[in-house]
C-alpha cells in the first residue's frame, strides 16, 4: 500500500509566538530603564526638591489652621521656618515639627532666594544678618492666615560631576506655588 505524500512537520516559529518574545523583551527593558531612573545627582534634587514643596504646603497650612504667620528663612544651604512669639512678638525658629523645623541641604547643593523681583545676596546680606543676634533674624517670605503669601521664587541648584541641576519653585501672591519648568 502506498500512501500519498506525507505532510512534514514544520519548524521554526510562528508570528504570533516571535510578536510575543518581541514584547516581552521590550517590557523588560522598559522596566530596566524605569528602575535605573534618571542620574543620582537628579535623584537627590528632587527629593530635596519634593521636602521643600512639601514643607512649604505644611508651613500653608500651619499658617491658615493656627491664623498666624509662618516665615520662610532661606539661606544658601538651608531654610527654616519661623513663628512670631506671643510675648515680644519676636520671630522664632519652629522647632518641633520635623518637617518644618530648619533643613540643611547636602552637600554641593544651594538655594537661592528672589523676592517680588529682588535677588537675595547671601554673602551680602547674611553679613549684615550675621551681626544681629540669632533670635532677631526674620523670615524673607511671609506666609499669611489668608492664604496669601510674600511672592517669591525659590531656586534649588545642585552642581555634580559638572553638570548642573535645577528646581524652581514660584510663589505669588494668591498663596499658589508652582514648579518652573527648567532652563538650564
Amino acid at each position: 500500500m502506498l500512501r500519498g505524500p506525507t505532510p512534514c512537520r514544520q519548524s521554526g516559529f510562528t508570528l504570533l509566538e516571535v510578536l510575543l518574545v518581541a514584547m516581552l523583551m521590550g517590557l523588560v527593558a522598559m522596566a530596566v530603564t524605569l528602575s535605573m531612573g534618571s542620574v543620582k545627582g537628579d535623584r537627590e534634587l528632587e527629593n530635596q526638591s519634593a521636602r521643600l514643596r512639601a514643607a512649604l504646603q505644611q508651613a500653608q497650612e500651619q499658617a491658615i489652621m493656627e491664623g498666624r504667620l509662618v516665615g520662610l528663612r532661606a539661606e544658601d544651604q538651608a531654610w527654616q521656618f519661623m513663628v512670631r512669639s506671643g510675648k515680644d512678638r519676636k520671630w522664632q525658629a519652629i522647632e518641633g515639627d520635623k518637617l518644618l523645623a530648619r533643613h540643611e541641604l547636602p552637600e554641593g547643593m544651594s538655594l537661592t532666594l528672589e523676592v517680588e523681583g529682588f535677588s537675595w545676596q547671601a554673602e551680602r546680606d547674611e553679613q549684615a544678618e550675621q551681626k544681629r543676634d540669632e533670635k532677631e533674624r526674620t523670615p524673607q517670605v511671609l506666609l499669611f492666615p489668608g492664604s496669601e503669601l510674600t511672592p517669591f521664587t525659590l531656586t534649588l541648584t545642585l552642581d555634580q560631576d559638572g553638570e548642573r541641576f535645577l528646581r524652581r519653585y514660584q510663589g505669588d501672591e494668591f498663596g499658589r506655588i508652582t514648579l518652573q519648568q527648567e532652563e538650564e
